[in-house]
């Protein structure tokens, strides 16, 4: 039995999403929030398209080094290693898998995936993956089977494709979003590479799923992206009274735009408990805001938690939410 498909969207890259279409909402004058909304969505897809480059990016490598073999072999003095190479890497299972496979051809040539612009760039990063001892140790073991080669490979992608500078200036020129999911997309790439079963592929899915539970995780968007709105001056306010000395004009936009997020999912999503929203908008607040947000988001929250709670504004239903 094989494993189950790992899956590109998770609720935290969803919460991103949202905060990032409600910061260009509040940025915009006169917004159009179904349009937003709609673009929102468009680039949670915009990340399949991502991970198809970087898929194809892998594969692309088993073309290059094919065709330095190929030309190793013409050279006007050849030795006896360009005549008689050694075939472990561009024999790889992976490599063989993903070329066989019909949904990765479909879905390939569906949205026009291509590195051939950068082919000589990709050559440059083989050539300096086969200096790598990992690599050379690979290519003498004894032990040959399939973990080996998803390993190396995942050797590869981890300390050379996805580090690399010229992978990264060519996907910023096809989105410049894209630098932002990058990591949620290699993750996948690693999840694929790993989880692609022993046996014949070709007429499988081994692709990574955009959404786990499309449904469900569309509804948390909308709801979270729409509600932040209706909300939002109430919220806004609510804030404004728990922030010591602090104005509501004073609090950043990024910040303001967090919490309302945050007191949305406490007071209108009644599965999720306190502690993942919270632990969530903090973490959250690492990342896209300033250095000292963390600590006045958590405390701004945590007063209005304790209130909210009070008031019976904040009520989970399920086994093990009640707090």
């Amino acid at each position: 039995m094989s494993k189950s498909s790992p899956s590109l969207v998770n609720r935290r890259y969803i919460r991103i999403k949202v905060f990032q279409a409600l910061y260009a909402y509040y940025r915009t004058e006169n917004p159009d929030q179904q349009k937003l909304q709609t673009g929102l969505f468009e680039s949670i897809k915009r990340l399949y398209d991502l991970y198809l480059y970087l898929i194809k990016l892998v594969m692309q490598v088993e073309v290059a080094a094919r065709e330095i073999m190929e030309q190793n072999k013409k050279k006007n003095l050849p030795t006896g290693d360009d005549l008689n190479p050694n075939t472990r890497f561009v024999d790889n299972r992976v490599f063989q898998a993903m070329k066989s496979n019909r949904q990765i051809a479909q879905l390939m040539e569906l949205a026009k995936i291509s590195w051939e612009d950068e082919h000589d760039g990709i050559r440059r990063i083989y050539k300096q993956f086969r200096e790598d001892e990992g690599f050379q140790l690979y290519m003498i073991r004894e032990e040959n089977n399939l973990q080996i080669d998803k390993d190396i490979l995942v050797k590869l992608f981890k300390e050379y494709l996805g580090v690399n500078d010229i992978v990264h200036s060519a996907l910023e020129e096809k989105d410049i979003y894209w630098q932002d999911d990058l990591p949620v997309a290699a993750l996948a790439v690693i999840k694929t590479i790993q989880s692609l079963p022993d046996g014949e592929t070709q007429d499988i899915s081994i692709l990574a799923d955009l959404y786990k539970n499309k449904e469900e995780d569309q509804v948390f968007a909308k709801e979270l992206f729409s509600k932040t709105i209706r909300f939002g001056e109430e919220y806004s306010e609510m804030i404004s009274s728990k922030a010591e000395n602090w104005e509501t004009e004073r609090i950043a936009l990024l910040d303001m735009i967090l919490m309302q997020m945050a007191l949305t999912e406490l007071e209108h999503f009644s599965s999720i408990p306190v502690k993942v929203t919270l632990n969530e908008y903090i973490e959250l607040a690492k990342v896209y805001s300033t250095p000292k947000s963390k600590v006045f988001i958590n405390g701004v929250l945590d007063k209005l938690v304790a209130e909210m709670k009070t008031s019976e504004r904040i009520k989970k239903r399920g086994r093990g939410l009640m707090e």
